[in-house]
Order: structure tokens, then C-alpha cells, then sequence
């Protein structure tokens, strides 16, 4: 497992950058898309003028960066629209057209709580030749969000409901909905809610590593998913214990503990039409602090040997030194680490994982 002192970590930014220059640009015949979340250093830094996050990156400008990494496609975030007109929908397109590239898009989840509101969702979709669209319905994680275990309960009672009064009108298009496992359902829960929603258009957006903060091995999760891939968060995950619990990281394709073959062999047996999109966010680790009785508020207890097996299979395989943290660097040097660390994930696989 790779280990990085900052002055090694620029010192390979600065190489990444000079191979990746000297090298010809391939044809975008990879299966694999970015996500707009992989762009988060771009997106944070324009927030600090626009006071927004995926809007300050705006979907033209995702276009063109995705196409200089070689991907295969583009994750689009809803916000990244600078409009709904026609004409500007019609030229986007054209522009990922030129470039080789499919769209996915990425919509808030109020999309879902009304007909009006997914009915424009959709519109905007088969205007930009989108079929599958993925959709957190938490935009937090399960273990900060809720303050009591009744505040889940209501949302967990929400969302069950709203989605299977939904379902007809989500039946009347030609898309399909992906819903992240984001830090906020487990794996059993969200394959369960799917299976009751009993519906081709209702599926999940398999993110490779969110679950590990509700301490659940990835490969447990993916295979526990994969039946229901609409598309996917491709990513690999370090981790590093804390006095109350441990830090989580994304780090490039290869770096981390999780099993990337397995776990594409796992999606493709299940649904040979998921999608790979790569979402590689750049930034400091995030705090998992299972250790402590706030955590558990909205969170059930796994069994004593369950525990067991994630602190031995999982935190085992903790980083002794630091995981990497971009607080410290300049914003050119985020924009760099960022730039590498997609770099380093799209070539791993292509060269790897043969996407």
C-alpha cells in the first residue's frame, strides 16, 4: 500500500502531469464515466466566489475535462445546467457528442417527491440522451444527520412511501433511477426498499466504498447490491484508526482495500448493463467515529462477531502513516493532487480493470 510524504506526493504530481502530457490522447472507447464529484477540488474553490458546489463547475466545463481524462463518459449534476432551454440542452449534447462521450445525470432527490418535478427532470434527461440518472436521498451521513433515532425512523418511513407513490409516474419514462447507498441506507436496508418498490425503472447506484462508514465490508455491500446496478461509484477506500474510531479516505484505483476486480466481476455477473463511473474525490479523510454513543443514535449495533470481523478484515488493513489531506496545499497544488489522483484512477483502469 502505497505511503506518501508531502514532498514525494507533489514530486509525483509533477511526474503524473509530465507522462500524461507526452502521452497521446487515446479514443473515448472506455466504459467508464466521472462523476462530477471527482472535479470536488474545482467545485469547492469556485464556491469560495459563487457561493455554490457542482454549479461552479458548470457542465460545458465538466464536459471538457472529462474528455481530456479519457473517460468514457460524464456524471452531470443537475446544478451543473446553466438552463433548461432547449437550445443550450441541444448544444451540450452536441459537445459531449464531439467529444465521445454518454451522459448520466446526477438530480436532487425532491425530483422524486413530486409528478411535476420529475416530469421536468425527465424532459431535461431525453433532451441530453440520458437513460439512467442516479440520486442520493441523503445529503449527509446517517451517523451526523439525525439527532434522535425517531428523526431516522421518519425519514427512513418517508422515503419508503414516497417512492412507491411515486412509482407510477417514474414507470411512464424511459429512465432509470439509481439510488446511492450515501452513508445513509445499509446495503440490506436499500437492497430491501428496492425489492419492495418491485419496479425495472427503481434501481441502485452501487457506490464501491460509502458503506465502509457504516461499517460494513465493501465487497459485502457491492454483492449485496449488484442485482439492482443502475450504474456505480468506482472507487478505492484507505482507512486509519482514530482515538474514537477511524478516518476513511478516497485514494486512487489500486492504492486502497478494496477488492476492484472482485467487485466488477460481482456488478457485471448481476447486471451486465451497469455502468463504471469513476468518483475520485479529492480531500481530507472523512471521521467515522464509531466509538462513540452519538454515532449509534440513528444507527443499529452489528452483532459482537460482526464488529469483529470489520474492525480484523476491514480496519486490519489501516494506513499507519497519514491518510493523504490537501488542507495544507495550495489551491494549484489541490488542483494538481486532484488532477493525479483521477489521473492515476483512469489509467489503473484501463490498464487494470480493462474499462
Amino acid at each position: 500500500m502505497s505511503r506518501l510524504t508531502r514532498r514525494a506526493f507533489l514530486s509525483s504530481v509533477a511526474a503524473g502531469a509530465a507522462i500524461t502530457a507526452a502521452r497521446p490522447r487515446a479514443a473515448a472507447s472506455s466504459r467508464m464515466c466521472l462523476a462530477y464529484t471527482s472535479f470536488a477540488v474545482r467545485m469547492l474553490q469556485g464556491r469560495d466566489i459563487m457561493k455554490t458546489t457542482a454549479a461552479a463547475l458548470p457542465a460545458e466545463g465538466l464536459i471538457d475535462l472529462t474528455g481530456k481524462f479519457w473517460a468514457g463518459g460524464a456524471q452531470i449534476d443537475l446544478s451543473q445546467l446553466v438552463s433548461h432551454d432547449a437550445d443550450y440542452l441541444k448544444r451540450l449534447r452536441a459537445q459531449a457528442d464531439k467529444a465521445g462521450l454518454w451522459l448520466e445525470l446526477s438530480v436532487p432527490s425532491r425530483h422524486l417527491e413530486s409528478p411535476e418535478a420529475y416530469a421536468e427532470m425527465a424532459e431535461v434527461a431525453a433532451a441530453l440522451g440520458v437513460e439512467r440518472i442516479r440520486v442520493a436521498l441523503l445529503y449527509g451521513r446517517r451517523y451526523e444527520s439525525f439527532a434522535t433515532r425517531d428523526a431516522w425512523v421518519a425519514f427512513d418511513t418517508k422515503w419508503r412511501r414516497q417512492l412507491a407513490a411515486i412509482k407510477p409516474v417514474v414507470e411512464r419514462y424511459p429512465i432509470k433511477v439509481g439510488i446511492e447507498n450515501h452513508k445513509d441506507f445499509t446495503a440490506v436496508e436499500l437492497a430491501g426498499l428496492l425489492k419492495s418498490l418491485d419496479s425495472d425503472r427503481f434501481g441502485a447506484c452501487v457506490d464501491f466504498g460509502n458503506n465502509i462508514s457504516l461499517l460494513e465490508d465493501p465487497m459485502a455491500t457491492i454483492r449485496t447490491l449488484a442485482p439492482w446496478a443502475v450504474t456505480t461509484h468506482v472507487k478505492d477506500m484507505a482507512v486509519r484508526r482514530s482515538a474514537d474510531g477511524f478516518e476513511l479516505s478516497e485514494v486512487p484505483l489500486g492504492q486502497g482495500l478494496v477488492p476492484l476486480t472482485d467487485a466488477l466481476t460481482a456488478v457485471r455477473q448481476a447486471r451486465p448493463d451497469a455502468r463504471f463511473c469513476l468518483e475520485m474525490i479529492t480531500r481530507d479523510p472523512l471521521s467515522v467515529p464509531y466509538q462513540a454513543e452519538k454515532y449509534w443514535i440513528a444507527v443499529d449495533r452489528p452483532a459482537p462477531e460482526a464488529l469483529a470481523r470489520f474492525e480484523r478484515d476491514v480496519l486490519g488493513r489501516s494506513w499507519t502513516d497519514p491518510l493523504p489531506h490537501i488542507t495544507q496545499l495550495t489551491k494549484p497544488q489541490q488542483v494538481e493532487a486532484e488532477d493525479d489522483n483521477i489521473r492515476r484512477s483512469v489509467q489503473y483502469a484501463k490498464d487494470v480493470l480493462k474499462l
